[in-house]
């Protein structure tokens, strides 16, 4: 099967007044039609840079360079104006924060029915009868009534499934969600997640799910990569990850979960350290200096990811000998 999408030796970095911030450091990673891909790693690992590059939508001082193929076309080989036509109808984001992407000064069904006018060149009255299909079944109450309110009007939970709502009106072909369910009581969040569970079992689209919540990639995710400093290292599917993990910073996201069977007042396992600075990064392993068993060769030489089977890579020196 093609992959919907591919990144291949993707690199992004930012201007400074400091000089220049590498956050995603020759990246390559594929997705294929209908799979969810869990992305995780701590704040700053590049996780949400990897594909705002990938979509065009870096800040000023930012620059993506290598290839970005998305059903055939290098997407940053193209100018704006072709990208906007992919952008929110074959490829769609769905923003960490749902209350500074939404309009506020725009009604919510003209917000989702502008996006099939712009994409699909509906009507507006066949666009209106669209979204009402698809805010039906993002559960949301009183449809009607919450077309015509504005987005201060809406609860966090709400304002998030509008924005889901927003980006599967056109039916992407992929849909990247960026920590979807970040600041949401849990109630909430696990309606998030059963909606992204049935757009899986009832769509072709493929999802990259950007998160650091390991539990929610447990019950969605299909395959994981694990970034680090920029870049991936460890990539497998969910259940070898959580069976098995192989990099020691794998092991350490792992340790930091709290767990059912655990006694109450048992510690958890931090990570030591902090991840190293982006401006400066080191000659050998990112996280050397935070593994306990990081020898000579992991601080002078930086690991390729490599595969260790058919559906497994991982960067570790220590893999070699193991």
């Amino acid at each position: 099967m093609n992959p919907v999408l591919t990144l291949d030796h993707l690199n992004v970095s930012f201007a400074t007044n400091n000089g220049e911030v590498s956050a995603v450091s020759d990246l390559s990673l594929s997705i294929t039609p209908g799979e969810c891909v869990g992305i995780v790693g701590e704040s700053g690992s590049g996780k949400s840079q990897t594909f705002l590059g990938a979509m065009g939508l870096l800040a000023n001082n930012g620059t993506a360079t290598g290839r970005v193929v998305f059903q055939g076309q290098d997407l940053l080989t193209l100018d704006r104006a072709a990208l906007n036509k992919i952008r929110g109808d074959r490829m769609a984001m769905i923003f960490q924060d749902a209350g500074t992407s939404l309009t506020p000064h725009m009604r919510i069904g003209d917000q989702l029915i502008e996006v099939l006018t712009t994409h699909k060149g509906h009507s507006r009255q066949a666009a209106r009868q669209r979204v009402l299909e698809v805010m039906e079944s993002m559960r949301i109450p009183e449809i009607e009534k919450r077309l015509t309110q504005y987005p201060h009007e809406f609860s966090g939970g709400m304002r998030q499934r509008v924005m889901i709502a927003m980006a599967l009106v056109c039916e992407p072909d992929l849909l990247i969600a960026d920590e979807p369910t970040t600041a949401l009581d849990v109630t909430v969040q696990a309606q998030i997640l059963n909606l992204f569970r049935a757009l899986k079992r009832h769509t072709k689209s493929a999802i990259v799910l950007i998160t650091h919540d390991l539990g929610v990639v447990a019950g969605l995710c299909d395959r994981v990569a694990v970034m680090y400093a920029g870049r991936i290292v460890e990539e497998a599917p969910v259940a070898d990850i959580f069976a098995a993990p192989k990099h020691p910073y794998t092991q350490g996201l792992l340790k930091c979960m709290p767990r059912l069977d655990q006694l109450l007042d048992a510690e958890l396992d931090a990570i030591p350290g902090q991840p190293p600075n982006l401006q400066n990064l080191p000659n050998g392993c990112a996280f050397a200096e935070r593994c306990v068993n990081a020898n000579t060769r992991c601080h002078n030489e930086r690991p390729a990811l490599r595969e260790l089977s058919s559906a497994r890579r991982a960067a570790c020196h220590l893999l070699e000998a193991a």
